[in-house]
């Protein structure tokens, strides 16, 4: 670096260090300004909302707020440490304090809530079946259900059980009938199940016949029926 302008000159290396710092042949500089926690953050959510989860590496945020890899790492870990801050995000839009004349019906308001508003962010369901991640900010979700069903009279255990069974449905409906792109039409399922032997399968003939072929997203099955079903029959055990 020139003593005179101040400016660096060829011999004076400035890259970028883990923390998002420059260095440069006097050592570390000053942050890179601008870039925030919060905002790698929801460049890391973009990236995922629009192209996919597979799609979320820290080179590709990196391209989504200009800058380099190496200054994400100031912000976090890695891409795990990423990802569970996206989750702890869509955490915090879980319900919690719900109205209801009574804790079943809080629960199933706010299981109804919680369905309603993760099918918005489909893509989350494929991290929570891996069994591997967990945003701390669901706790609260998770601790105001079990406190619902143990008002209504079950133990510790059975209340552990009958949240597992709630969350199940909901979960499972979830990942039926809101994928996280829309089949394409008319879908191999489609054919297959329209072209079922009516004779060797008479019952699927029959719904079928009456019914007929309801597809992802077009389901008959009322949530909020099944899921007051199962909530009465649980706590009523």
């Amino acid at each position: 670096m020139s003593e005179r302008s101040g400016r660096p000159e060829a011999g004076d290396h400035q890259v970028d260090g883990p923390d998002g710092a420059e260095r440069g042949k006097y050592g570390r500089r000053r942050p890179r300004p601008g870039l925030t926690t919060a905002g790698v953050v929801a460049a890391g959510r973009r990236v995922i909302e629009r192209d996919g989860i597979d799609a979320l590496t820290m080179r590709a945020v990196a391209t989504e707020l200009g800058t380099a890899p190496a200054s994400l790492y100031r912000h976090v870990a890695d891409r795990d440490a990423l990802l569970i801050a996206v989750l702890e995000q869509i955490a915090e839009g879980l319900p919690l304090d719900v109205p209801g004349a009574g804790p079943q019906e809080r629960l199933l308001r706010r299981l109804v809530g919680a369905h309603d508003y993760m099918a918005g962010h489909a893509w989350v369901l494929h991290i929570l079946i891996r069994g591997e991640l967990v945003a701390r900010n669901a706790l609260a979700f998770n601790d105001a259900c079990l406190a619902d069903l143990m008002a209504a009279g079950l133990s510790p255990e059975r209340a552990l059980a009958a949240f597992r069974a709630c969350w199940q449905l909901v979960l499972g409906e979830l990942l039926s009938e809101h994928p996280v792109s829309a089949p394409r039409e008319p879908s191999q399922r489609r054919a297959v199940i329209e072209a079922a032997d009516r004779e060797r399968l008479p019952a699927l003939g029959r719904v079928l016949a009456e019914v007929g072929y309801v597809g992802v997203g077009e389901s008959c099955a009322d949530l909020e029926t099944a899921l007051a079903a199962l909530i009465g029959g649980l706590a009523g055990e």
